[in-house]
């Protein structure tokens, strides 16, 4: 039996080999939050920057690799856990009516679906598929750094979803209100359009505030529609990616404790127990897990080995980005005509 001497003991040795990595991380994540907070630049993919600029260029980085696995690991698991703090159920069934709930569970099965098909049909692996189809159907970084301890996907993969979701959502805030504009969309079928089409949660809200208040408050309870299914995304891929376990340990060792408490902080929030002033709190600390998880991610990316995927996963992201714009549009005229 483990004393509680010998797990301080085994503590303070792991504290010394990953001091220098956590150095490394609390660093890069301080400056890609400050970063963000001056550009609106996703912080998460300014720290995936930063961790392949300090993976590729610093030399002798064997001092740093043990704190750097830390944030890749633990730190992402915990920033998804807190991530379920964001999310109502309450306030969505509130907000959304029947049809806009079966539209955007069809988008999002239909995103995540089409996705990871294209992307096997030019060659690519199924776990890189899946990142990318859940980058682009549910809330772009986030979504992928929830998924990916439920893949076998490497590092260099995770690199380039990250990278392609910041891209065309890039992109998209951009190109719609340009499109909008000549089409002459109305706010809530803009609101609409950008909440079910486009990637991370920034973007969205960023791209809506240029048609107004009605746009801007549409857009975000259609998003936070889809950001609410990444749970049952959850649970299905666990089940999937776990089912030779089943009879090794039962039902509970086919969900990872991560996911259990994801669920967990969704029915928190739904409960109405949490004062907003701790929400508040709550979603700084998820936002500064997942960051801290992308400069880990970085760091442990060897771009060379990028290079070996060619222009394949670039194909992937632009033709579903062209097909999810086209498809989520005439999904939002039907539903707001309706």
């Amino acid at each position: 039996m483990t004393t509680l001497k010998e797990v301080f003991r085994r503590f303070g040795t792991w504290l010394v080999l990953a001091a220098p990595g956590l150095g490394v991380v609390v660093v890069a994540t301080g400056l890609a939050l400050w970063a963000n907070a001056v550009s609106g630049v996703s912080a998460g993919a300014i720290a995936l920057g930063v961790g392949l600029a300090f993976g590729n260029l610093a030399p002798g980085q064997e001092w740093a690799q043990a704190g750097l696995a830390f944030a890749s690991r633990r730190a992402l698991r915990v920033g998804v856990v807190l991530l379920g703090f964001r999310l109502s159920v309450g306030e969505l069934r509130q907000s959304m009516g029947l049809i806009d709930v079966l539209a955007v569970i069809s988008l999002v099965l239909l995103t995540f679906w089409g996705v990871s098909k294209i992307a096997r049909l030019v060659g690519l692996s199924s776990d890189f598929g899946r990142l990318l189809g859940v980058g682009y159907a549910v809330c772009g970084v986030s979504a992928i750094a929830a998924v990916k301890p439920l893949t076998k996907a490497d590092d260099e993969e995770v690199a380039y979803a990250v990278g392609l979701v910041t891209l065309f959502g890039t992109l998209s805030m951009v190109l719609y209100p340009v499109v909008a504009a000549l089409l002459d969309v109305t706010p809530e079928l803009f609101g609409w359009w950008a909440g079910s089409a486009i990637h991370d949660v920034a973007q969205v809200v960023a791209t809506a505030t240029m048609r107004g208040d009605v746009a801007l408050e549409t857009s975000v309870v259609v998003k936070l529609g889809r950001v609410a299914l990444l749970g049952p995304i959850l649970i299905f891929l666990s089940l999937r990616e776990r089912k030779d376990d089943a009879l090794r340990g039962g039902i509970l060792g086919l969900v990872p404790l991560f996911v259990v408490g994801f669920i967990a902080a969704v029915a928190a929030r739904s409960s109405g127990l949490i004062p907003a002033d701790s929400l508040d709190v709550l979603d700084a600390l998820r936002k500064i897990c997942l960051t801290a998880a992308m400069v880990g991610v970085g760091a442990l990316v060897k771009l060379r080995n990028l290079a070996t995927m060619g222009g394949r996963p670039l194909k992937v992201g632009l033709i579903s980005w062209v097909l999810l714009a086209l498809v989520a549009l005439a999904v939002s005229r039907f539903v707001v005509l309706t």
